[in-house]
């Protein structure tokens, strides 16, 4: 089974938006704050805070272990350490946007789960859209792979969107962690079947009667 191959073009899109959202959005753009107002709201308070857990690190982190396992027996070794690889790396450059940016989170008094870490990306929304779009294009059959796609982006929007509904992050800080999470796989998983040689491949011998030239 081959690695999906998608066009350079969508992660490039991406990353363009993961940009936008980091140069234009945070505590100061009037789009986030007006955006912002639009999740609140007590009745789906309960549901997000169940939700929200698939985006915890300690939840995906067993995940990664059980998905990379997975591809290892059901596919190959290279597609499990291809998982691994953009979660793990994922993961780090989230925390590295985090550290370098430093924008602030909503004010911590409408905030309704404990947060300590800084605002911009969303790692629920990138390390959930990474894991699970990561896994769907790893693991799902060619026929199935669609689908897959479709259900792990369902999940992965739905986990950011608790992050509104719970008041600890802006609207930009979501979409910039989906764009990037999904930006990043897409990159990585395009690289690695441009290196891919395909099933059945063989060097072409040389030729017998290839010209000889004589050193003189």
């Amino acid at each position: 089974m081959a690695l999906p191959r998608p066009s350079f073009a969508l992660p490039a899109i991406l990353f363009a938006l993961w940009l936008g959202m980091m140069l234009f959005g945070g505590p100061h753009g009037a789009a986030d704050a007006a955006l912002a107002g639009l999740f609140r709201g007590e009745a789906l308070v309960p549901a997000a805070r169940l939700l929200t857990r698939l985006g915890d690190w300690p939840v995906l982190l067993p995940l990664t272990a059980v998905g990379a396992a997975a591809l290892c027996f059901a596919a190959s070794a290279r597609r499990a350490l291809l998982f691994a690889a953009i979660v793990l790396s994922g993961r780090l450059l989230v925390e590295l946007q985090k550290i370098e940016l430093a924008r602030a989170r909503p004010d911590a008094a409408g905030r309704l789960v404990h947060v300590s870490s800084l605002s911009f990306p969303s790692a629920h929304a990138a390390y959930s859209m990474m894991t699970w779009l990561a896994l769907a294009l790893l693991l799902a059959p060619p026929a199935r792979r669609t689908l897959a796609v479709a259900a792990a982006l369902l999940l992965a929007f739905a986990v950011g969107l608790t992050r509104l509904v719970l008041h600890v992050h802006w609207p930009s800080d979501v979409i910039g962690g989906w764009a990037f999470g999904a930006a990043w796989t897409l990159l990585l998983v395009r690289l690695a079947a441009g290196t891919a040689r395909p099933r059945g491949h063989r060097p072409e011998p040389e030729q017998v009667n290839a010209p000889r030239f004589n050193e003189t």
